[in-house]
């Protein structure tokens, strides 16, 4: 069958109610340690609310993470305006890279012990700060993105208001596979893909349950009236595998909130984590005992996506799995008659280049879906089709429009 590709960005998931990037930046850009709880597990959580018992419990973690964003907007950026989510990645990264702002950020760390370690050995030094610091950020802004209805197991015939897109997905499936790209960490087309009813049968998002050796810990109180069961439950896991045999496959080119990094071996493996696990297990064979086992696993406590203009694109040819990522999507772009942008405002270089090697120099059809022309030279240069309207402002009749078979 005939491909068709889409490139999803940011502005794709605004009419669904996630936030946009500037609204990311807003809430990220300035942290009160107050608003904020990090677990002796080390998982971060903004306070909505909840009590917490525990202040003193790395009061230092939350301070240095208030004042650390304090630091960059007053005196790197001068305007907490400024402030840009990925930018600031950028900047902290390079000195966990050990390539730039080393004498910027120890200052800064040699000054934050000064206020509160008087007298006193301070009980990280400044790259655990910051790596500690990382973390909780990821943790933090994964966390704005998350929505509890993307974990429920219902099925779903349409979502208002993008009937008509999904609908239009539906169409193309009928004579062509598809490929869609998202820049997106969150979980909305992956919810989408796997309960619609028109969609589900043919999605596949490079993981599997099946023949899977992870599970995750979840507990969970049941309730009986007045009683109240108390359960722990051993849940499989979807590990990757890096197939994609449906005719609508997701490919997650910046990662995902529920990602997560298991270690075995000094092996880096890629797990979905799912609702309320709290630690995970690999079943293994011991030849020993000649017996199956649970042994307990080594995770990265942040989620697994990509951030940061200049990171990202290191990441792009530095890890295997996102090399994996970016050879389907090479691969897709020269296989694709047609490439349908939804949302992305072109400010990434290194994907801009793929577009350009891979498929816009080839002389192929690019359609620009988006209410604010993106400011980039792409559209006019290569005669891309730009249509001014958000994804949820096109009608079905519009959109089977685009269909090559129309």
């Amino acid at each position: 069958m005939a491909i068709i590709s889409f490139l999803l960005g940011s502005g794709f998931s605004i009419p669904e109610g996630l936030p946009s990037v500037r609204q990311l930046n807003k809430r990220m850009g300035k942290i009160h340690e107050s608003e904020i709880l990090i677990h002796t597990d080390e998982h971060a959580m903004f306070l909505n609310g909840q009590n917490d018992p525990n202040r003193w419990s790395r009061k230092h973690e939350r301070l240095f993470l208030q004042e650390f964003l304090e630091f960059y907007n007053n005196e790197v950026i001068d305007n907490p305006d400024h402030f840009h989510y990925e930018t600031f990645y950028d900047f902290y990264s390079g000195y966990l890279r050990e390539r730039e702002n080393n004498d910027l950020i120890e200052k800064f760390n040699i000054e934050f012990n000064s206020r509160y370690f008087k007298g006193s050995q301070p009980t990280r030094n400044c790259r655990s700060r910051i790596e500690d610091f990382n973390r909780s950020f990821n943790q933090l802004l994964g966390s704005q993105l998350h929505n509890k209805k993307y974990f429920e197991d219902v099925g779903i015939s349409g979502h208002y208001p993008y009937n008509p897109f999904f609908r239009f997905i539906g169409d193309l499936l009928r004579d062509h596979n598809i490929k869609v790209h998202t820049l997106n960490h969150d979980l909305f087309f992956d919810w989408v893909g796997r309960h619609h009813s028109d969609l589900f049968e043919h999605f596949s998002d490079g993981f599997e349950l099946a023949g899977s050796p992870f599970y995750g810990s979840l507990i969970h109180d049941f309730r009986n009236g007045n009683e109240i069961v108390h359960k722990s439950y051993k849940v499989k896991l979807e590990r990757y595998t890096g197939i994609y045999d449906g005719k609508l496959s997701l490919f997650k080119l910046h990662g995902s909130i529920f990602n997560k990094i298991i270690y075995r071996n000094n092996e880096a493996v890629r797990i979905k984590s799912n609702y309320a696990i709290s630690s995970y297990l690999e079943e293994v064979f011991n030849d020993e005992t000649n017996k199956h086992e649970f042994q307990h696993t080594w995770d990265d406590v942040s989620p697994d996506f990509l951030s940061g203009t200049t990171e990202k694109t290191i990441r792009y040819v530095e890890d295997e799995y996102y090399v994996n990522l970016f050879n389907h999507f090479e691969r897709n772009l020269q296989q694709s008659e047609i490439l349908i942008v939804i949302g992305y405002g072109f400010q990434d270089p290194g994907i801009n280049e793929y577009l350009t090697q891979h498929f816009l120099s080839k002389g192929k059809k690019m359609v620009v879906i988006d209410p604010y022309k993106p400011k980039t030279d792409l559209i006019d240069k290569y005669k891309a089709v730009y249509i001014p309207h958000g994804v949820d402002q096109i009608s079905y009749q519009d959109y089977s429009k685009l269909n090559p078979i129309q």
